[in-house]
């Protein structure tokens, strides 16, 4: 892992380390800040996918975030301390999907985790990929206090927010969820129960799909015939179009006057 953090230290970014526990639980994720900087910063949570934060996708996106100028905090949900897959995957996925609300403590106090950030300014966003889109999005439900300003859901699992508490969105954190048309893990069912909830309960939110794209659209690893039969594939044009949508919605949602 100290290897793959030194493949992202470079002239402009410094990536490192950052501990913190939740309900007995240590959850180490990597924080990248610009170098040389001595100014404060926005924040920007960048939550993982199925596999755990560290993976040098996540990290990338990381040091991207950094190199515009933020601060990232790519946070650890499962705390395992390596990449999970197989049966161990299963263990940590399911724990979670099955118990939302842990999810969404466990994103709440990533949250509270960056704030310790030096010169981070209290202004606090988040975009997450897969099972990460999900958090980001049980976060926004949370409508934790302080400057939290919104997040963007990249491929991430749609629902109503059935297993958790009911809270109003008017005038919260904004959200933005991108998704694949021919994701066979979002339903149009699915994206119907996210739409009534965000009308319902008044949130200041957008649904964007690429057209024929399926899931994990983002990932240039997926290109074989073997990730589009399980439904999942890289396609450049929206993994481009995409970030360049993430940007624009930081820059919007960070120079918000209250």
């Amino acid at each position: 892992m100290d290897s793959l953090l030194e493949d992202f230290n470079c002239a402009d970014v410094v990536v490192q380390k950052l501990s913190h526990f939740h309900d007995g639980q240590e959850l180490t994720g990597f924080v990248a800040l610009p170098r040389r900087s001595e100014h404060s910063h926005h924040c920007v949570l960048v939550a993982h996918t199925a596999i755990g934060p560290q993976e040098s996708f996540i990290l990338d996106k990381a040091s991207k975030l950094a190199k515009l100028g933020y601060v990232s905090f790519a946070v650890d949900l499962f705390g395992a301390g390596h990449l999970v897959f197989g049966d161990e995957k299963v263990e940590h996925n399911s724990r979670l999907k099955e118990d939302r609300r842990l999810l969404q403590s466990r994103m709440v106090s990533a949250l509270e985790a960056s704030l310790s950030i030096p010169n981070v300014t209290g202004q606090v966003a988040a975009i997450g990929y897969c099972f990460g889109g999900t958090a980001v999005l049980d976060l926004c439900r949370a409508r934790p206090p302080g400057l939290f300003r919104g997040a963007v859901s990249l491929h991430g699992i749609l629902d109503g927010g059935e297993k958790l508490d009911s809270v109003s969105l008017e005038g919260g954190p904004k959200i933005l969820a991108l998704n694949g048309s021919s994701d066979p893990y979002v339903t149009q069912a699915d994206k119907a129960a996210f739409t009534a909830e965000m009308e319902s309960k008044n949130a200041r939110w957008r649904l964007h799909d690429f057209a024929e794209c399926m899931h994990a659209f983002t990932r240039p690893d997926k290109t074989k015939e073997e990730d589009r039969r399980m439904g999942l594939y890289y396609d450049e044009d929206a993994a481009t179009r995409s970030w360049e949508m993430v940007e624009a919605f930081l820059s919007e949602v960070f120079t918000r006057q209250e």
